[in-house]
């Protein structure tokens, strides 16, 4: 320890007198350290980070789940019966989310925000920040005039004035008094797959009346577990009450439906942890690779340094004096690296938040903070010893003879660090073939799912968002002439070519279905047919681009007094009507006696939920007939209106939002966006992903490519003498020139065999992530290696070109 500032001194002249190795030494590690702290920073604000709530291990979420729906809602009658027979839960809360106008002040604005049981705070174990959340009391219709403002709402609307409590402010025109304000950074668990995460929060106020209807499922469940129970005791439970239920004639005996609980991390996570700790193995690899790089840049250098360690040793310098010294240059050249590849790390994680894959949560909290530095520091050293272990104790050993030999010829290269180098070079061709071969699926997941025919345009499209309150606007005639009116005058608008309205544009919410009959087709007892419901204002159709396939589109003629129409989607023709023409069938909405719809036309399939999910059966009423349809349910408030653009999409925003303006002042205008934008929100993760392997891929490639060309170039500068010599007995140029770059290639080709054999086993790791692509694609797995061979070739020619120059002569008399 006393030696280590002399060494550290000795270690920063050294690095300082050879600026080229030290660029490219600092440079490679750079990237490696960089990309893992970058990642880190990733894991650790993402996955590693608690939710904002009490022991959230204790934290829950509950969801229902059929054939057709792993994952869909609950509803009210069985939120209750949950509540009383489920013994593994202290609290079963229960919650909604929507989005509401808030008025008054300077602008409306729409506001996201979550309806929830009065239990919902105690069961996530969050108390708010000023004032109080819901009591039982005004969890009960006509006592819901209340409501809970969330942190970034009081701030920004409110200026944090913390007299807000007992203020009264207009939501959908309706007043509420504000109890109470959430501390920062509090989401309900579904916040976390949104980008507009709720802002305030409302009493559910579960109606008594609707309790038996349990084919409404519209609920998020989540509960908080008694000290001791365990999620297998809380699933087991679940199931028993299912089972009664079945007993109880309350569910069909055939039903398959199950309620089931999952831990809030996981719920939240889920979908994200394996592309994350996917990428997590890349820069590990990467940052391996670099290692490797380097560990041979310092054999190299060490080489040239034979002398200087000979002279060392002779005057009394033992190995682990003379390797000790050697480990303090590595450390000190994985530290340099270290700073750059913060910095590179800080730029990084700016340019992905700036990226903004949607499809992650919590990526607007990725930070490098101290923590992650402090990671970076232990990295450096860690990396320090890994890279220079080797090079230490191949120098350390020196050959005294050669070593104070005079003249270059005697510093030969022995055969255990030609050997050594030969073994880096492999593994580095070895990781970024694994490397290459995940970035290259990746991307042609990513290309099978661009192929995917979603069914609808995007090109010059521009969708908005308008809720109309039910204060003012308070039947259904009054929300079907808004609509109407408010189509008549965007259509008119300059550069307007289509124009529509649709209850829920495709890949901006989850659709969720309603049970249908089909006229003269009874069911079996446990069937449960059913189709996902769409309503929309006549346009809707011609502006998005929907293919009709027969009979007619719905049109301003189907309004609330003409007979009840629908048009429906192949998939639910060919589901409910197979070998018939669907068109002239009638069905309805449930199995009450609601009125008979008319199958007017067949438009092809939208993908509507997930894109890499096969299209459900979708049935489309106009809005005007809806309540009709229903038997006296609403028409929907909210809708998207959807513009067809003969020019820039977002030129239109301002003169629809004075169309609006004129019609009502106080509606705001919420997830504005072109559908171009919704489309690639739709792929977000899957490119963040491509994206993120395919730079970690190219990077691989690079390093894999320099570290050949240095072994190369490095064995044709040692054996030059020998090289004159081959020439001057006869060999043609030719030869030498196939020599030297056979030997890149040789060294490619196991590298290249024992990381496609890697990549066999590990690319399975990505099949949850692969769309249309085998994790063990053949295509990938022959492309990405005679890619690799190349690039090694290549490598190799220029340092080949130059043996092949050289001239015998010179050589021989040299001699």
């Amino acid at each position: 320890m006393t030696t280590f500032p002399q060494d550290l001194r000795y270690a920063v002249r050294r690095l300082a007198r050879a600026p080229g190795f030290t660029g490219v030494a600092v440079l490679t590690l750079a990237l490696g350290i960089g990309a893992n702290t970058a990642m880190f920073s990733v894991i650790r604000s993402v996955l590693l980070a608690p939710l904002p709530y009490a022991a959230p291990e204790r934290v829950a979420t509950l969801w229902n789940r059929w054939k057709g729906w792993d994952k869909t809602w609950l509803s009210e009658p069985e939120v209750m019966d949950y509540r009383r027979q489920v013994k593994s839960f202290e609290e079963f809360a229960a919650y909604t989310d929507g989005a509401a106008n808030l008025t008054g002040g300077t602008r409306p604005e729409r506001v996201a925000l979550g309806t929830v049981t009065a239990n919902t705070f105690a069961a996530l174990g969050v108390a708010p920040m000023l004032g109080r959340v819901f009591t039982a009391a005004e969890d009960l219709p006509g006592h819901d005039d209340v409501v809970v403002l969330g942190y970034g709402l009081w701030q920004r609307r409110f200026a944090g004035d913390p007299r807000i409590l007992g203020q009264v402010i207009q939501l959908n025109g309706r007043s509420r008094v504000v109890l109470g304000v959430m501390p920062p950074g509090f989401h309900l668990p579904t916040d976390y797959a949104t980008t507009q995460p709720t802002e305030l929060w409302l009493p559910l106020a579960l109606n008594p009346d609707s309790l038996s209807s349990r084919g409404s499922h519209y609920l998020y469940g989540v509960g908080r577990l008694r000290r001791g129970a365990t999620l297998e005791g809380a699933n087991a439970e679940l199931k028993l009450v299912a089972d009664q239920w079945r007993r109880d004639g309350l569910l069909p005996a055939t039903s398959d439906q199950r309620t089931f609980a999952v831990a809030v991390t996981d719920d939240v996570f889920g979908k994200v942890r394996p592309a994350l700790l996917v990428l997590l193995g890349a820069v590990a690899f990467l940052l391996l690779i670099a290692c490797a790089n380097v560990a041979n840049l310092l054999l190299v250098r060490s080489d040239a340094r034979q002398r200087e360690i000979a002279v060392r040793s002779a005057l009394g310098a033992g190995r682990r004096r003379i390797a000790a010294q050697l480990l303090v240059e590595s450390v000190a050249l994985a530290v340099l690296g270290a700073v750059v590849g913060a910095v590179l790390a800080v730029v990084g994680v700016k340019l992905l938040v700036a990226f903004d894959p949607t499809s992650i949560p919590r990526v607007s909290e990725v930070r490098v903070d101290g923590v992650v530095l402090a990671g970076t520091a232990l990295l450096a050293l860690a990396t320090g010893v890994l890279f220079g272990a080797v090079p230490a104790v191949q120098a350390s050993r020196p050959d005294l003879v050669s070593g104070l030999r005079e003249g270059g010829r005697g510093l030969s290269m022995s055969r255990a660090r030609q050997r050594v180098r030969r073994l880096l070079v492999v593994a580095e061709v070895a990781a970024a073939v694994v490397l290459v071969i995940g970035a290259g699926l990746m991307m042609r997941s990513f290309r099978e799912l661009r192929r995917i025919d979603v069914g609808f345009s995007a090109e010059r499209a521009l969708s908005l968002r308008v809720s109309l309150p039910r204060a003012t606007y308070a039947d259904d005639a009054a929300i079907a002439s808004f609509y109407e009116e408010l189509m008549r005058r965007v259509r008119e608008l300059p550069g307007v070519k289509a124009a529509g309205a649709v209850r829920l544009l495709p890949f901006t919410g989850e659709m969720g279905d309603w049970s249908i009959s089909m006229e003269g087709k009874p069911f079996s007892p446990g069937e449960n047919p059913h189709a996902d419901w769409q309503v929309v204002m006549p346009g809707y159709f011609e502006t998005v681009g929907m293919r009709l396939r027969r009979g007619r589109l719905l049109t301003e003629s189907d309004r609330a007094d003409a007979p009840l129409v629908a048009v429906i989607n192949e998939t639910m023709a060919k589901r409910y009507w197979p070998g018939e023409d669907a068109l002239g069938k009638r069905f309805r909405l449930g199995t009450g006696d609601q009125p008979w719809a008319t199958i007017v036309g067949i438009v092809a399939d939208v993908r509507q939920n997930v894109i890499s999910e096969e299209p459900h059966a979708q049935m489309y009423h106009a809005l005007p007939q809806f309540p009709l349809a229903t038997g006296g349910g609403g028409a929907p408030r909210a809708m998207t209106i959807v513009l067809r653009t003969a020019g820039d999409p977002m030129g239109l925003l301002a003169p629809v939002r004075g169309v609006l303006r004129s019609m009502d002042p106080d509606l705001p205008v919420s997830e504005v966006r072109t559908v171009r934008d919704v489309l690639d929100g739709a792929v977000s993760q899957p490119r963040f992903t491509m994206l993120l392997l395919a730079i970690f891929g190219g990077v691989a490639l690079l390093l894999a490519a320099v570290g050949v060309y240095g072994i190369i170039s490095y064995g044709v500068t040692r054996r030059g003498h020998e090289i004159g010599i081959r020439m001057a007995l006869g060999a043609p140029r030719r030869s030498v020139l196939g020599m030297v770059v056979g030997e890149g290639a040789a060294l490619a080709l196991v590298g290249v065999a024992l990381g496609a054999g890697a990549a066999v086993f590990l690319t399975r790791l990505l099949a949850s992530l692969l769309y249309g692509v085998a994790a063990v694609d053949p295509r990938t797995f022959l492309a990405v290696p005679a890619l690799l061979v190349l690039v090694a070739i290549a490598a190799s020619w220029f340092p080949a070109r130059r043996a092949a120059r050289v001239d015998p002569t010179i050589t021989l008399r040299g001699d």
